[in-house]
Order: C-alpha cells, then sequence, then structure tokens
C-alpha cells in the first residue's frame, strides 16, 4: 500500500513538472515561428537526415570490414557518384532526345487528336475533348518569349538544385560522424526518466524509416522498369520517357500511379483505341499486384500509415513547403506515429503496473480510433519495444553493431 502511495505521489510530481506554463508555451510558438521562416533549411536538414538514414546500413557494413566510419562514408559517397553519373551517361542523352522529339512532335499529334474528337459521335470529346486538345497545341505552339526574370529564375533553380545536393553530402556526412555525440546531447538536453527506452525508440524510427526509404526507391526501379517494358511491346511512342514518369511518381502518395498512367494512355490512343485499352488494363493489373504482391512484400517490416493520414500528412507538407515539403511530410508523420505508438505502450504498461495487472490493459475507447488513423501496423509497432530494450524487442542498433 505504501510502495502505491509512493508510486502515485511521485506521478503527481511528474505532472506537476511537466505541466505547460505560460513561458514554455511562449518559448514553444517562437521556437515554431522561427521554424517557419527558416523552413527551407529545416527541409534541407530534414533530407538530409533521411538520406544519412538511407545509406547508414552499407557504412555500417564497411565498418564492419575495418573501414573507419570518415572512410566508409567517403566510400560510399563515391559509389553513389560513380552510379549517378553512370545512369545519366546511359539514361538522359536518349531520354532527352525523346523529349525533344515529343516537344516537336506533339502539336502535330494534338490536331490529330483534336481533329478526330471534333467529328467523333461522343459530344463529351467533341465538344470538351476537342476544346482541351486545340487549347494544348495552341500552348506548345506559341510558347511564352523567354524574359531576363525567366534566366534568372532558371540559373537560381539550378544553383538550388546544386546547393542542395552538396549541402545534403556534407550534412550526411558530419550527422553520420557526430551521431553518437548528437544522439548524447539531445538526450542530456531533454533529461529524459528513461534514457534505454528513448535510445530503444531513437533505434525503432530510424531502422523503419530507412526500410521505408529503400522500400520506396525499390518500388519506383520496379514499376518504371514494368512500364517501360510494357510500352515498348505495345510499341507506344516515347515509351522510355513514360517509363521515366511512371517511376518518378510512384513516389507520389496514393494518385502517383495514376498520374503517371494517364500520359501513356493518352499517347497510345492517338495510335489506337485498342492500344490505349491495352495500357490502360497493364495499368490496372499493376496496380493490383503493386498492393497485393509487391508492396507486402517489398515493405515488409516497415512504417505503414492509413490513407487518412498519407493524405493530411501530404496536405499540410504541402501547405508548408510545396511540392518537396509534400514528400517529407510521409517520413516526418511515419517518425510521429512510431513515437505515438511508443509512448501509448508505455502508458500502458504503466497503467497495467499501478493496478497490478502482469499484462497491459485494453485501454481507452479513443486509443482504438487513433490506431486506426495511424495505420494497421501502429499496435504491432507499439508493442515491438516495451518499457525499455530487451534481447528480443531491441530493434537493430544504427551506430555499427549490426545493419
Amino acid at each position: 500500500m505504501e510502495q502505491r502511495d509512493a508510486h502515485s505521489n511521485e506521478r503527481r510530481r511528474r505532472s506537476r513538472r511537466s505541466a505547460l506554463t505560460p513561458l514554455s508555451l511562449f518559448i514553444v510558438l517562437v521556437v515554431f515561428y522561427l521554424v517557419v521562416q527558416v523552413r527551407i533549411v529545416v527541409l534541407l536538414l530534414l533530407f538530409s537526415i533521411l538520406f544519412a538514414t538511407l545509406i547508414e546500413r552499407p557504412v555500417l557494413r564497411l565498418e564492419r570490414h575495418g573501414f573507419p566510419r570518415a572512410g566508409a562514408i567517403l566510400v560510399v559517397y563515391l559509389g553513389l557518384i560513380v552510379i549517378g553519373a553512370s545512369v545519366f551517361l546511359i539514361v538522359v542523352p536518349p531520354i532527352t532526345s525523346e523529349a525533344l522529339r515529343f516537344w516537336d512532335e506533339a502539336p502535330v499529334l494534338l490536331g490529330d487528336l483534336a481533329e478526330e474528337w471534333r467529328t467523333s459521335g461522343n459530344s463529351f470529346l467533341s465538344t470538351t475533348g476537342y476544346r482541351i486538345a486545340t487549347q494544348m497545341q495552341f500552348r506548345i505552339e506559341n510558347p511564352p518569349p523567354p524574359t531576363g526574370s525567366t534566366a534568372i529564375g532558371l540559373v537560381t533553380g539550378v544553383g538550388g538544385v546544386l546547393f542542395g545536393l552538396v549541402s545534403t553530402f556534407v550534412i550526411g556526412f558530419y550527422y553520420l560522424m557526430e551521431k553518437p555525440l548528437f544522439r548524447k546531447l539531445t538526450l542530456d538536453l531533454v533529461r529524459p526518466e528513461n534514457p534505454a527506452w528513448v535510445n530503444s525508440v531513437w533505434d525503432n524510427v530510424e531502422a523503419k524509416l530507412g526500410d521505408w526509404l529503400r522500400g520506396q526507391l525499390l518500388l519506383m526501379l520496379i514499376i518504371g522498369l514494368a512500364a517501360g517494358a510494357w510500352y515498348a511491346i505495345l510499341d507506344v511512342r516515347f515509351w522510355l520517357l513514360l517509363a521515366l514518369v511512371a517511376g518518378l511518381t510512384e513516389a507520389i502518395p496514393i494518385i502517383g500511379p495514376w498520374i503517371g498512367g494517364i500520359p501513356a494512355v493518352m499517347l497510345a490512343l492517338v495510335d489506337s483505341l485498342e492500344k490505349a485499352i491495352a495500357v490502360a488494363v497493364f495499368l490496372g493489373i499493376l496496380q493490383l499486384l503493386e498492393n497485393t504482391v509487391i508492396v507486402p512484400r517489398v515493405m515488409r517490416g516497415t512504417i505503414g500509415l492509413s490513407p487518412l493520414a498519407v493524405f493530411i500528412a501530404v496536405l499540410a507538407g504541402g501547405q508548408f513547403a510545396g511540392p518537396l515539403g509534400a514528400l517529407l511530410a510521409l517520413p516526418v508523420a511515419a517518425t510521429i506515429q512510431v513515437i505515438i505508438s511508443e509512448v501509448l505502450r508505455a502508458r500502458e504498461e504503466e497503467v497495467a503496473l499501478e493496478q497490478g495487472h502482469g499484462a497491459a490493459l485494453a485501454g481507452p475507447p479513443w486509443r482504438s480510433i487513433l490506431n486506426q488513423f495511424l495505420g494497421p501496423h501502429a499496435e504491432a509497432q507499439g508493442g515491438s519495444n516495451k518499457r525499455g530494450p530487451t534481447a528480443d524487442t531491441v530493434p537493430e542498433p544504427s551506430d555499427g553493431d549490426s545493419d
């Protein structure tokens, strides 16, 4: 009884200590305002950390073979540069040629399509479809003349991309080099009551984010190759360019695969209705296989967000920082999901211990609703780590002990 009273008093003391005071609320608002003002820097920092998480596994493998941490990172960087340059030299010239040829032939193709739709018996195609095709033809044939601001914007955009790439490599290098120190400083600053549990959550977040990123890149490669092979078999015009579009749009949540398939169907429709139907049927089958076979195998054990959570995260990220913010919103939302799941699990265990039970309770009704919002794997992720690290539940450490 005395132990239970002491435990209750300790919980009340911690609750009073963690209460939100006006000063702490003011500090949070000031920090949020500063983050909004420097959101480009924040996005660059997040992107660099995600990049470092993505390449950490090969860095750790090289370390196990005797490489120092700095040497392992530089070797991985060199490999990425060689692979990127090879892909650029092999893929970019034919894609550029196809893009230029498409730009030259697009007005003729749109003119033929508009004429065909104008004489069509379908009222929608003969009116709305014809008007859209003619407007697109006019826009391509009469592009706006370049101005000084256009040239400045182009130079600024290219310079920004190069600066972002260099910054990503530099920040990623120092993050991997100083990661143990960075983690220690963060723990000292936050001063958690259970550092072992916080370390376990940190490792869990990094492991699942790394798996998710590698799986997403593999999905983009699979979809791009599959779509390109089918387009080539059907002899769809500009099939290589369409395959690239299909692979890149796979990164867009929910609607990305359909956005990548629309240009292929439209270009196939210029040749014949049968070819367009064959492309559309293939895209539907590919999407079905992706959802039922490819994604469960590639994304096995990674974070699963519900469609509602994905939609809200993309909207919020896009509003915050445009397209790049929408893409980075998914890993951020996934990180929040893992943390919330772990916190809920820890609180559930505290309640179970207070009431003298050996197992966690079912929890309040709102928790099931929250789990449905977070995704079908939130419950499993929450239960993967108890109150602290154990031999069976701790995820693979990311500082050199395992992959």
